[in-house]
């Protein structure tokens, strides 16, 4: 009772809480006013008007108004066409992740380049057909118009309006500016400080013991050694996740547990912790078998939920899977190297899958990555 009330945090007086909690009142939601609600897009409202003003006073001030419209689907067209070549540009560089990203399909990478929204394609349509005629009935046109600096803030709004960067391609390359405001690096920080921080730091639970101190209990009670006192998390590619490591190796069996620990953790009172060891009997290396505390990493399980259900992201989740999963191992390695957890835990990202759609056996590929640890230590 002494230390509850120690923890408890400095309690306000107040009693009426009405504006304190979103309520919603047939469909509508409202919100109190220190808690986010949805953005609404007025902003594109102001850039409307902003877009027809500077198209009306160009035909206001210009000193050859005939052309101006010419002058604008020549140079959105030209416009367009750049943007055509930046989309080119990024089409041969992603050629060099076609294996690891695109499974050796360009066809994909081609696609995720060139992808226009129906604006832009409407847009250029209008344009061309507007240019078609212009030139088949005038000819070329003359423009001698000394406003046209007023087409260069105009080619911006219409670049907002009409989201001319908008392709799968670039929504990759957004999510590999690591900025930590993507899915898989996400997934890291959630999995780090609300799981393996639990698992790996002796300050919390009970008991008060680090992942070393409770392997080493384990091999003095079934009298066995681990090969190295880490556990690894399992990152498959494919987003499969069996039941037990086991049921994906022929070479592997599961044992037991190691020492449970129970930690309470926002409000669930002593939730319960604990890693999985498995032998590994590979008759080419050893007669003996090699013992490893191994687990999948569970956010990819449920990212794997998350893939295969219809949900109003699931085109983007199809589309990223392979960028989301990335992201999810490289932040989580550099969060374990940050705060000196490398040493026990060893991330095992792997290609689980051969070119005839069979699974790699699990337990020889932790027998690489064994084999990668052991030439580090020499």
């Amino acid at each position: 009772m002494v230390n509850s009330a120690m923890n408890r945090a400095s309690i306000s007086e107040v009693t009426s809480l009405k504006k304190a909690c979103v309520k919603k009142y047939g469909d509508r939601y409202f919100f109190p006013k220190t808690i986010p609600k949805n953005r609404e897009h007025k902003a594109i409202i102001a850039y409307i008007a902003i877009l027809l003003l500077i198209i009306s006073g160009h035909f206001v001030f210009s000193t050859d108004p005939y052309s101006i419209p010419s002058l604008y689907a020549s140079l959105i067209i030209f416009y367009l066409l750049v943007m055509v070549l930046h989309r080119w540009i990024l089409f041969l560089f992603e050629l060099e992740h076609s294996v690891s990203r695109y499974n050796g399909d360009n066809w994909k990478i081609f696609k995720a380049a060139f992808y226009f929204n129906y604006k832009i394609i409407v847009l250029a349509l209008f344009c061309l057909v507007y240019l078609i005629y212009y030139l088949t009935k005038y000819g070329f046109p003359s423009l001698n118009d000394n406003c046209w600096i007023l087409v260069i803030p105009s080619l911006f709004i219409i670049h907002i309006l009409f989201d001319t960067e908008e392709c799968p391609l670039s929504e990759s390359l957004a999510i590999a500016k690591d900025n930590g405001l993507n899915y898989g690096a996400g997934m890291a920080y959630s999995f780090f400080y609300g799981y393996i921080n639990y698992m790996l730091n002796e300050k919390m639970g009970d008991p008060n013991k680090h992942l070393k101190e409770m392997m080493q209990d384990y091999e003095s009670k079934n009298n066995i050694r681990f090969e190295v006192y880490k556990i690894f998390l399992l990152i498959p590619k494919s987003l499969k996740c069996f039941e037990s490591i086991q049921d994906g190796s022929k070479i592997m069996e599961m044992r037991s547990t190691l020492l449970e620990k129970k930690i309470t953790v926002a409000g669930v009172r002593e939730r319960v912790y604990k890693h999985s060891v498995y032998s590994i009997h590979d008759t080419s290396m050893t007669y003996k078998p090699i013992y490893v505390c191994a687990e999948y990493a569970t956010p990819i399980k449920t990212f794997m939920e998350v893939y295969k259900h219809t949900t109003a992201h699931t085109d983007y989740y199809h589309r990223q899977k392979n960028e989301i999963l990335f992201q999810f191992y490289f932040t989580l390695r550099r969060i374990l190297e940050r705060n000196g957890m490398d040493a026990m835990c060893e991330l095992v990202f792997y290609e689980d899958m051969d070119d005839k759609k069979q699974y790699h056996d699990t337990g020889r590929i932790l027998l690489e990555k064994l084999n990668e640890i052991k030439k580090k230590e020499r």
